[in-house]
């Protein structure tokens, strides 16, 4: 029938690697060649997404990573971008931006790529491995061919372009020049282009310290090295001596950008915007040997990147973006201290995302937990959070499962309790404690709304009274961890999959068990229910450790059919509302798009970067939901 017609395309993407090294970059919107819609480029789980400040709803994906990324990098220009990441094909992707194409894959590096760069010409690309790698690899980017590897003896934890190195008069020669730095040591190396050497010489750096970034003055007579103290040294260039240190946060620095001099004040030429790992965003202005500090805002979260937007970049105040580990990305403008202001463009999890869940009826919103023990309603229309909860993880655990009923978000956590938030402010209402032994692993609302259903890691299922709170009714026959709880049209059943290889049906209003279903390999991950011809709930899916997906009818204890044809361990399932449509979810992080009846497989959607953990369609079947742990929130719609 129609659904046979039916596809989907990913239209959102909820994420930012918010530590990655430099996650986020600002483009002028006519460098990526299309009329200026996207000023925004930032890593999400394994898509580079281009974005927009003025439209949520106007994103675009580049993908070719099969992890998280773990460093981006964009040219001066905007025409050209470098990802890379960690994992078994720890690759450096160069992208062209303008065309939305891959231009090279650099397989040069082992265990992951922890730094790329453009040079100020845009003519070259250095790649920087992890430390097990321990390689820097400059590329010509005309060509994709090596110009120059060098092994670091040193493990670098941080690196940048200096542009043209100077000669002993100050004029520029043909070479360029870079630097490093870690534990204790900097260096700055010089690359000769036609021959492919580098060759490296040790700065005087006066104190020890542990850097953690660097930035080249406009004028390449500086270097400037934040470090793991909250401090940044300026270093001169050409007699590779340090001239002062300026503490600038009470964590390490996380970010620095140089920005151009300022004519009118020549006895300060050097401006530098420090982000802070205590989230402060810091402007300096000095002469190289002493510094003074001229404004400031305060973010939330470590100041993973942080970039001007716009073209002024002298008066104050100074309009910027910056993303943070929280997840967040800012426009925030840099003014005299109580003057500084900020907006958030794009809140996210930080962290793998477990739990993904739709009240009945409602469409507009959907609530997720992360492991960070964060609580999001996100507003689909918008993509903003509108209430944002949480939990002391340290105490609570993590969040394992989800249910909303439109007024209140409930959570099972793996302390075993059961909480509840307001769907309004975030508040947490009323927790119950001893909900489950271990973790509550699974959670499902009433139709009516008037119980919750639980599983636990010890295999019991129960039901409470939301009003009273009140235990209502104990089922205890599975034998292991509860992992899928559906509850039947009617609130009449209520169906448990557990990882001991059962399926149990229960009455919900005797408190008995109406069926048993077993499977012969492997505990149950996760079930879906779907009505017969006679509207009755009595026929399931279900994925498991087996790897396969099984089709059963409720009065059959052995499955009518178990299809797996290479789809891996599938994590997730979720049936559309009239049933015609489900989703299964897994370890190889695809999203599939199923027909119910006959089963065929309709489309499998890629943008996750690891195994997705939960789904949920929209009620009104029109879009679905899928998170994991790359921490991506991601939308699709479904066109049926």
């Amino acid at each position: 029938g129609a659904a046979a017609m039916a596809t989907m395309e990913l239209v959102h993407a909820i994420g930012l690697n918010g530590s990655a090294e430099q996650p986020l970059h600002v483009i002028q919107p006519e460098s990526a060649g299309d009329n200026g819609t996207h000023d925004l480029v930032y890593a999400s789980g394994g898509c580079v997404v281009l974005a927009s400040l003025r439209d949520a709803h106007c994103q675009e994906f580049l993908r070719a990573h099969d992890a998280a990324i773990t460093c981006l990098s964009v040219s001066g220009s905007g025409a050209l971008a470098c990802s890379g990441q960690h994992g078994d094909n720890p690759d450096a992707i160069v992208w062209d931006l303008q065309r939305r194409v891959q231009l090279f894959r650099l397989q040069e590096h082992d265990h992951g790529v922890a730094s790329v760069g453009f040079s100020q010409d845009e003519r070259f690309l250095y790649t920087m491995g992890v430390s097990q790698d321990s390689k820097l690899v400059v590329w010509d980017l005309q060509t994709g061919c090596i110009v120059s590897t060098q092994v670091l003896n040193k493990p670098a934890h941080c690196i940048a372009w200096g542009g043209r190195k100077k000669d002993i008069k100050g004029r520029d020669t043909t070479m360029l020049q870079l630097a490093t730095a870690g534990s204790a040591y900097l260096k700055i190396w010089t690359l000769d282009p036609a021959t492919g050497s580098l060759t490296s010489e040790d700065c005087v750096t006066g104190i020890s310290r542990n850097y953690s970034c660097l930035a080249f003055s406009e004028d390449r007579e500086y270097i400037f090295a934040g470090s793991t103290s909250g401090d940044f040294s300026a270093l001169h260039v050409k007699n590779k001596v340090m001239h002062c240190v300026t503490a600038a946060c009470s964590n390490a620095v996380a970010s620095m950008l140089a920005l151009p001099p300022d004519a009118r004040f020549p006895n300060e030429p050097y401006r530098i915007i420090v982000g802070g790992g205590d989230g402060s965003v810091t402007l300096y202005a000095g002469d190289g040997r002493h510094f003074r500090d001229l404004a400031a805002v305060q973010l939330e979260g470590a100041v993973s990147s942080v970039q001007l937007h716009g073209p002024n970049s002298f008066d104050l105040p100074l309009p910027l973006i910056a993303a943070t580990s929280k997840g967040f990305i800012y426009q925030a403008s840099l003014d005299a201290a109580h003057l500084s202001a900020r907006r958030v463009v794009q809140q996210s999890h930080c962290g793998p995302v477990p739990a993904v869940a739709f009240a009945p009826g409602a469409a507009a919103a959907v609530a997720t937990a992360g492991v960070d023990g964060t609580i999001a309603l996100w507003d689909l229309s918008s993509y903003n959070v509108m209430t944002h909860g949480s939990c002391q993880v340290s105490k609570t655990g993590a969040p394992l499962a989800i249910s909303f009923s439109g007024e209140v978000i409930f959570t099972g956590w793996a302390d075993g309790k059961l909480r509840a938030h307001d769907a309004e402010d975030g508040a947490l209402l009323w927790t119950i404690d001893d909900a489950h032994r271990n973790g509550a692993t699974a959670l499902q609302t009433a139709h009516n709304s008037k119980f919750i259903v639980s599983g636990g890691d010890n295999g019991e299922v129960r039901a409470w009274e939301i009003r009273t709170r009140d235990m209502i009714r104990h089922l205890k026959q599975h034998t292991m961890t509860v992992t899928s709880l559906q509850i039947s049209p009617d609130d009449s059943k209520v169906v448990s999959a557990s990882r001991d290889r059962s399926i149990l049906v229960w009455d919900l209003a005797q408190g008995t068990r109406l069926s048993a279903l077993y499977q012969q390999m492997g505990g149950i991950n996760s079930v879906a229910l779907f009505m017969d011809e006679n509207g009755e709930a009595t026929q399931l899916v279900s994925v498991g450790q087996d790897k396969k997906m099984s089709f059963w009818h409720t009065s059959d204890r052995s499955p009518i059919e178990s299809i797996g044809d290479g789809i891996g361990e599938q994590h997730a399932i979720a049936a559309n509302s009239t049933g015609t449509l489900f989703a299964t979810a897994g370890a190889d992080a695809k999203v599939r798009l199923w027909q119910y009846n006959p089963t065929a497989l309709l489309l499998e959607g890629v943008g996750h970067s690891a195994a997705v953990l939960s789904l949920a369609f929209s009620p009104d079947d029109k879009q679905l939901v899928s998170v994991g742990d790359d921490g991506n929130v991601l939308v699709w719609n479904i066109y049926q």
